[in-house]
């Protein structure tokens, strides 16, 4: 590699997080304490997967704009409640 391209900022701060993830040293995080407990979130998260895609089946088979009402309500609610699918947080 030349010496010219080195990592830049976005790479040296990408690695520097991987490794906080890896090792558990993640300060930026270490102050946050969700609202919700894991289990509400879970909950909340399952729920609206089921609801989208009792809304895809709907826009499907029935009628399309009840389908996409209840897929956007479903995802608002668990948006709004910080509900995000996320394999690599910790906790």
């Amino acid at each position: 590699m030349a010496e010219h391209a080195g990592k830049n900022t976005l790479e040296t701060t990408i690695a520097n997080l991987t490794d906080e993830r890896e090792d558990g040293t993640d300060t930026a995080d270490s102050a946050y304490t969700p609202v919700f407990s894991k289990q509400v979130r879970t909950v909340v998260y399952v729920l609206g997967l089921i609801a989208s895609c009792v809304g895809l089946g709907f826009m499907t088979f029935g009628d399309a704009a009840v389908g996409g009402y209840i897929s956007t309500v479903a995802g608002f609610i668990a948006s709004g409640l910080g509900v995000a699918y996320n394999p690599l947080r910790n906790a």
